[in-house]
């Protein structure tokens, strides 16, 4: 071999080593892409399931509210209606007094 063609011989077997280099690479950089879109497809899912229980919650939250503040207004009613009736026996009382 000429010097000449020895010093392309020596090109062409770098080129060669860093396609080999590059190819490797790549293939790490798309098994790790894929790896990647997994975790965040389970992030997702995950993240989905964690919002419908959190709807699910503040549905049950807004019911216990809600009945918490129906029997409290039916407490606050029934004294009322107590007050009412206490009011209405001291009438009927005072009539039977009068007659």
């Amino acid at each position: 071999m000429t010097p000449k063609n020895n010093g392309y011989l020596t090109l062409l077997t770098g080129i060669e080593a860093k396609i080999k280099k590059l190819k490797a690479r790549n293939e790490r950089l798309e098994k790790d892409n894929e790896e990647l879109k997994k975790s965040i497809f389970e992030y997702i899912q995950k993240l989905e399931s964690q919002k419908m229980e959190l709807d699910k919650s503040k549905t049950s939250l807004q019911a216990m509210q809600l009945g918490k503040s129906t029997s409290i207004d039916t407490v606050a009613l029934r004294k009322e209606l107590d007050h009412y009736i206490y009011l209405i026996d001291k009438c009927i009382a005072s009539i039977h007094v009068k007659s």
